[in-house]
């Protein structure tokens, strides 16, 4: 999904190495700022007419009778993709409907379409042409068009320099769309696709100069090299109608115009007219809607760094009311974060027409968006807009590859480890790793689980992504993501969801005052197995000044309710169960829990993530504290091994033994075929020797079942049979 000439460069850039300065204020909104609350090369706002050329090759062979487009005909929906007339109430689903939204009707995005075949075969581009193909293929599809048409409807804007334009003629037309049905993917040599100058979508025409059309009273600029009045480029390039997403890319061509070359690209998985892969969202982000003067128009509240409160702030949909919370780091380095509320209550978030590439969803909440850096052509990577996951940051581990679905090669495949706020990776990024000679870092495609890789792409989406009420409500300092500026440094700010109603969240925003809100959603319950016959709990503490204690939850069998099964002092991070004795009788239930942090003044965290036990006894014969069964003198461990359950098939129970050659952290779980981890059998430091436990399946259905023995650096899975 390249743009321009330099796109291909930024996939593999990340924005970890930013600047370290001071903080000097805060805006609760979005507010416009005079330089850039319009389009840079085209206007933000006003009356913008384009034309749209959908091409094709005549000899274009591939899948000939779409429905989307039949070979010789114009596409299926042509006539749907913009209006002729702007009106306040467009065609759904079209680019007059989309800058409609997006804009707050400040942009009057109108047009024509045309369907045009180009006048000679691919193979004769090729052989005619060794230079600017692209270019020259769509000049002469212009000029076969000039005989017919007036491109004076198509010229309304007079370039002055950056930001500035006036609304008159200046013998330039001011934008043409180009589509293409299809490129190269019938030609036997695919290469053919770069060949004819098809290397990706591309902000420009193809540089082959100005085409005069209208008797020589109008011109087209292909490219980027414009001097002085003339305007960068007369249009965009967008190939592959039927395998790409032609709609999309062409919001993110036409955006280059509006927000400026490379300089401002959007990290992929989330939403923005110049999204990268990846998109959740046609919609523009907040970033862009404040940079083109499409905000809501609000009071806004600007703080210098200072000990202060901005309490009951209520922020709506997003997408339709235009309205986000703005928090400056640094004004000079143009570092923000910028914080939204999707409901979906927009077209664009729930019926976009995505058409053949990855694309995921939006889950109703508050997402915090980053904005790192001042524009830098040559490091795209300071400019990068990112998302900042609710879920939090995390280590990860790669150990496996796997052959890539989508292409050539292996990817990598991630194993999610503790939760890392300061310095860990969120789901939703470029994350380094160490593995087999492949390239880091890279984003998640596929993750482990129960030892085997399933295909996982969590930049699309994963349901855990929106702050909102019991979920994470709470971004600070302390918090799991953290207001962290991009150098790891802290920032002075935070939020506190503290209502949801109809649609609109309310929230305390925070500078230098974070310790006031509750304390953040307490990070890493695990089952230890620190106890044979009971269940035992380990945590991270919470690293606020104020906190009091934890409070532990206990749920018996998937009740309805929940009981208080203890209260911990801060700063003991650890709890045993007494209440549950794995023995009498043998254990069968299941028993979950969570914990929920306190602090002095008694406000309570939401509650942290769930873990559950069940199906577990220790066999009367194991007598030790770490379940050992003694090996012969003479018997060296020298691997983690993992022996065949016995028996198998079984019913209820079944004996899995393991081996652990030398002191380390063991963990022994079962999961189904869904990869849902349905019992820890085993979670804590193993000495030297070998090891029996019992596993106890009466409350879980018939079904094949894998276990997994893990010591952090090795993993092994079998697989297991229980009939009822």
């Amino acid at each position: 999904m390249k743009t321009l000439k330099y796109f291909g460069i930024i996939f593999l850039l990340i924005s970890l190495q930013l600047y370290a300065q001071e903080y000097s204020c805060i805006t609760a909104s979005v507010q416009q700022v005079a330089a850039q609350s319009r389009g840079r090369w085209l206007p933000s706002e006003g009356n913008l007419n384009v034309l749209i050329i959908f091409a094709e090759f005549p000899d274009d062979n591939y899948d000939m009778n779409n429905t989307k487009w039949i070979k010789g005909n114009a596409p299926q929906n042509m006539i749907g993709w913009v209006d002729q007339t702007w009106s306040a109430t467009p065609t759904q689903g079209s680019l007059t409907h989309y800058f409609n939204e997006m804009s707050g009707n400040k942009l009057h995005f109108t047009g024509k379409v045309v369907h045009a075949t180009a006048p000679h075969t691919r193979d004769w581009y090729l052989t005619n042409y060794t230079t600017n193909r692209r270019g020259n293929i769509q000049r002469e599809i212009i000029q076969q068009l000039d005989a017919t048409w007036d491109f004076a409807e198509f010229d309304n804007w007079d370039y002055v320099s950056d930001y500035t334009y006036n609304n008159v003629p200046d013998s330039y037309v001011d934008m043409i769309i180009f589509v293409w049905r299809n490129i190269a993917a019938d030609r036997s040599n695919p290469n053919d696709l770069t060949n004819l100058g098809f290397y990706s979508n591309y902000g420009d025409l193809g540089d082959v100069g100005d085409i005069s059309v209208d008797n020589n009273q109008r011109k087209i600029a292909t490219w980027f090299g414009g001097q002085n009045s003339i305007p960068f480029g007369s249009g965009v390039s967008v190939r592959n109608y039927l395998t790409e997403d032609p709609f999309r890319n062409s919001i993110h061509e036409f955006a280059h115009y509006l927000i400026g070359n490379n300089d401002f690209h959007n990290g992929f998985g989330f939403w923005g007219m110049l999204s990268a892969w990846g998109i959740r969202s046609y919609v523009a982000n907040s970033f862009e809607r404040y940079r083109l003067g499409w905000v809501a128009d609000s009071t806004s509240y600007t703080i210098n760094n200072t000990t202060q409160t901005l309490t009951g702030r209520t922020l709506s949909d997003f997408v339709t009311g235009r309205n986000s919370f703005r928090l400056v780091i640094n004004s000079s380095s143009q570092e923000y974060f910028y914080i939204e509320n999707h409901q979906k209550t927009s077209y664009w978030e729930n019926n976009a027409p995505f058409w053949g590439t990855l694309a995921g969803s939006v889950e109703p909440g508050v997402y915090v968006i980053r904005k790192v850096g001042t524009p830098n052509q040559l490091a795209p990577s300071v400019n990068w807009i990112q998302l900042i996951p609710a879920d939090g940051r995390y280590n990860w581990q790669v150990n496996q590859s796997v052959t890539n679905p989508w292409g050539s090669g292996q990817l990598p495949v991630f194993k999610q480890l503790v939760p890392n706020k300061d310095n860990g990776y969120s789901d939703d990024q470029f994350i380094p790793f160490n593995y087999g000679g492949l390239t880091s870092p890279a984003p998640i495609h596929f993750t482990e689980q129960y030892g085997y890789p399933v295909q996982d792409i969590r930049f699309l989406g994963d349901g855990k992504d929106a702050f909102r009420v019991n979920y994470n409500q709470v971004f600070s300092p302390w918090s799991n993501p953290n207001s962290q500026r991009a150098a790891s440094q802290t920032t002075p700010f935070g939020f506190e969801i503290t209502n949801f109603s109809n649609g609109v969240f309310t929230l305390n925003i925070y500078v230098n005052t974070s310790i006031d809100a509750s304390p953040a959603k307490p990070q890493n319950l695990h089952l230890t197995g620190a106890d044979p016959n009971h269940p035992s709990l380990a945590w991270d503490l919470n690293s606020e000044s104020d906190i009091s204690s934890y409070r532990v939850y206990r749920n018996y069998d998937n009740s309805v309710s929940w009981d208080l099964a203890g209260t911990i002092s801060h700063p003991t991070n650890t709890f045993i169960d007494y209440a549950v004795d794995y023995t009498k009788p043998i254990w069968a239930k299941s028993v979950k829990y969570y914990i929920a942090t306190v602090d002095n003044t008694n406000k309570s965290s939401v509650p942290s993530d769930q873990v559950e036990t069940s199906g577990t006894m220790i066999l009367p014969s194991i007598q030790s504290q770490n379940f050992a069964v003694a090996s012969s003198s003479d018997e060296v461990i020298r691997d983690l091994a993992l022996v065949s359950n016995y028996p198998n098939p079984f019913n209820p129970t079944t004996i899995i033994s393991f081996s652990v050659p030398h002191k380390s952290q063991i963990k022994l779980s079962v999961f189904d075929v869904l990869g849902r981890e349905v019992s820890i059998l085993a979670d804590g430091i193993y000495e030297t020797g070998k090891y029996e436990i019992s596993f106890n399946a009466s409350n879980l259905p018939s079904g094949i079942y894998f276990y997994n023995l893990t010591n952090g650096s090795s993993s092994i899975t079998k697989k297991m049979l229980l009939i009822k």
